[in-house]
C-alpha cells in the first residue's frame, strides 16, 4: 500500500513501529485462524453435516473481531 507524504515518517518513531509490528500479528493471527476454521469445518462436515450453520456463525464472528483489530491499530 502506497502511504501518502503526511503519513511517512523518517525515522519511524517507536509508536508507529509498534503500530506496524501490530498490524502485521494481526495479519498472521487471520491467515492462522482462517487455517483452522477450514480443518475444523472439514473435519465436522466429514462426520456431522449439521454443524455447518454454526461453523458459519464462527467464521463470521471471528472476521468481525479481526476487522475490530484492524480498526483499532490503524486509528
Amino acid at each position: 500500500m502506497i502511504r501518502p507524504a503526511s503519513e511517512i515518517e523518517y525515522p519511524p518513531s517507536q509508536a508507529l513501529c509498534t503500530k506496524a509490528r501490530m498490524i502485521a500479528r494481526v495479519s498472521a493471527l487471520s491467515e492462522s485462524t482462517d487455517n483452522l476454521m477450514s480443518i475444523i469445518a472439514q473435519r465436522l462436515d466429514i462426520e456431522e453435516p449439521k454443524y455447518a450453520a454454526e461453523i458459519e456463525a464462527m467464521s463470521k464472528e471471528q472476521d468481525r473481531l479481526l476487522d475490530n483489530m484492524r480498526r483499532i491499530i490503524r486509528s
